[in-house]
Parts: structure tokens; sequence; C-alpha cells
């Protein structure tokens, strides 16, 4: 009897380890595209947010949300994805590791407005609860909102027609916080080694930072006068978008944060088609995100340089400002291409 129990025992655990050892299901590039689309709903256009009626809508950074874009990253067929797409994907994994976690609303989209009445009041209430919790969770971890991203919170806030006891709340901790002192990512925790690894991703490859902003400084100090800026400065889209979309048709890309654009393979698709004067806007907004997100750039050196060198009105370069200051290294992307124009 105790021979054939201990059998039975080993024979479950057979079955069991085998279970557990089971492959888990991997995701095709396709099916990849269209569970993070279906995971960032909020960040989407009407009409694809139309096709996924019905499924479960995650509110961003709150734990189902976390849990499952760790989920999907993790179980893409790595091996069936071109080179580009790998990159990506990487790139989208090593964003994990950085503390963006703790701002559960990402100040360049006005997140509240998006999911209004797409979600029920309920789920919204509990989301600007999750927000002052994180922001809260944040400062006794040094993960502390700027300026501007206390203001654009509040900006939305202050629009919404959604109104509750959390909302409320929310309005009160962010007309009371204390911002911390810069507006770029140097200021937070592995701010720098954050910012490093979206400049690797954006320009394609490793820079040091001292060459790079030597580099910038040169040639944008090598043009004479102030140059034309035409174009948004929204922040619903990276400003390198915005500057180049006239010249540029998009490619679909994987970041949600970057509109589903892959601002690199449009950039390699289009670059000859971008006129001089375009090249040396760009240039400006790279040294300003340099400036302001690794060497500790005030607003008021950022908001000179921009309107020094691109004859801005303060609204505009304080628009300008924002995008760059939400859109980290984006802007970075044209590097491989400005280093071979010697006219700027």
């Amino acid at each position: 009897m105790l021979k054939r129990c201990i059998a039975l025992f080993t024979f479950s655990c057979l079955l069991l380890l085998n279970a557990c050892s089971e492959p888990p299901r991997t995701l095709s590039f396709d099916e990849f595209f269209r569970s993070i689309q279906a995971l960032n709903w909020f960040a989407i256009s009407d009409a694809a947010r139309a096709q996924n009626e019905g499924l479960t809508k995650a509110m961003p950074f709150d734990e189902h949300y976390l849990r499952s874009r760790h989920e999907l990253l993790h179980s893409v067929d790595m091996a069936r994805l071109s080179e580009e797409q790998r990159e990506s994907i990487k790139y989208l994994k090593i964003q994990e590791r950085y503390p963006e976690r703790f701002f559960a609303w990402p100040p360049h989209t006005d997140v509240i407005k998006h999911t209004y009445k797409e979600v029920s009041d309920e789920s919204l209430d509990e989301w600007l609860k999750l927000v002052l919790a994180r922001l809260k969770a944040g400062r006794e971890s040094h993960v502390i909102l700027s300026r501007l991203e206390r203001m654009q919170l509040l900006d939305y806030l202050a629009e919404s027609r959604f109104d509750s006891a959390h909302k409320q709340a929310l309005e009160q901790y962010l007309s009371e916080y204390k911002a911390r002192s810069g507006i770029g990512l140097y200021q937070l925790p592995n701010g720098k080694e954050w910012y490093q690894s979206k400049l690797n991703y954006y320009s394609g490859q490793t820079h040091d930072p001292y060459e790079l902003a030597t580099f910038l400084s040169a040639r944008v100090t090598a043009v004479n006068g102030s140059i034309e800026f035409s174009g948004s400065t929204e922040s619903r889209f990276p400003a390198i978008l915005a500057i180049t979309a006239a010249y540029c048709d998009a490619m679909p890309g994987l970041n949600w944060r970057d509109s589903y654009v892959d601002i690199k393979r449009t950039l390699a698709n289009c670059y000859e088609r971008i006129p001089l004067s375009k090249w040396k806007v760009l240039a400006v907004v790279a040294e300003v995100d340099l400036g302001i997100h690794l060497y500790a750039w005030s607003q008021d050196q950022a908001m000179h340089r921009l309107q020094s060198r691109l004859a801005l009105n303060d609204a505009q370069a304080h628009a300008l400002l924002k995008n760059i200051a939400f859109y980290p290294a984006t802007n970075m992307a044209i590097l491989p291409y400005i280093k071979a124009l010697s006219t700027i």
C-alpha cells in the first residue's frame, strides 16, 4: 500500500512538472501588435478603438496594465521578428526597469478625456485614486513630477467634465505639490541611465553624451541668425513627427508613446525629402532635448535657446519645451542624418 501511494505521488509530481515545464504560448508580431494596441486602447484612434470593443479596458499603469504589458513583451516570438522589430521590443523591455510606473498619468496624454464615458465612472474614479497613491509613493522614492508635468495634469483636470471626490482630492494634492526643480529626466533616480537608454535606441547607436553635446552645440552655433519655425508644438505627438509630417509618411511602430509611429523607420524612408531649413530646426530641438534631460538646463535656459534660435514667441517656445520634456530623446533620431549634412 505504501509503495502504491509513493508511486501515485511520484506520478502526480511528474504530471505537475510536465505541465509547468510546457513552454508558454508565443505570439507572432501581428498578434503582439494587436494585443499591445488593445492594452493601450486609451491612446489609439477612435476607429482602432472601435475594433477593441468588449475587451477589458485597463487604465494606464494600474496593476492589470503593468502585468499584461510585461506578459506581452515576454511572450512575443523574437526569433520570427525582423531586426528592427526585435530592437523595438528590447527597448520596451528596458523601459520597464525605470520608474515611470510612479507616474500613472503620462503627462503628454489627456487620459481622463479619452476614457471618460468609455469606462464606468467608478473605474475612472478608482484610477484617479491610483494616480494620487502613486504620486505619494513616488515622492517617498524621490520620483517627483516636474513643474511642467504638474501644471499639465492640473490643466487636464480643470478641463475635464468628469467630477468626483477622488478627482477633487487629486486636484487639491497637485495644487500643493512641490515639484522637482528641474524639468528633465536627469533629476530622477537612474534618470541619466534612463535617458541614455532612450538616446541609444532612437539614435540607433551608443553615444558619448559629452561628445554629442559638443557636436550639437557646434552645429547650432554655426547657423547665422534665427531660424523660421513652422509646425505644431502641441504635445499629442513628438515634435520630430510634427516638424517632418509634410515630408514623411509615418511608418507603424510598437510604442504608444510615439503614437504607434516608428520614428527611426519613418526618417529612414524620407530623410532625403526633408529640407535643410527643417534639419536646422531639428538640430536646435535635439540640443535642447539633450540639455534639459542630461545636462540640467533650467527652463529659462531652454526657453532662451529656443527663442533665440527659432524666433518663437513665449507661448510657442513654452509649448515646444513641454513637448521636448514629455518625449525624451525622440528627437535624437535625426543624428544618423544630421551628421552627414555638413552645411548645418
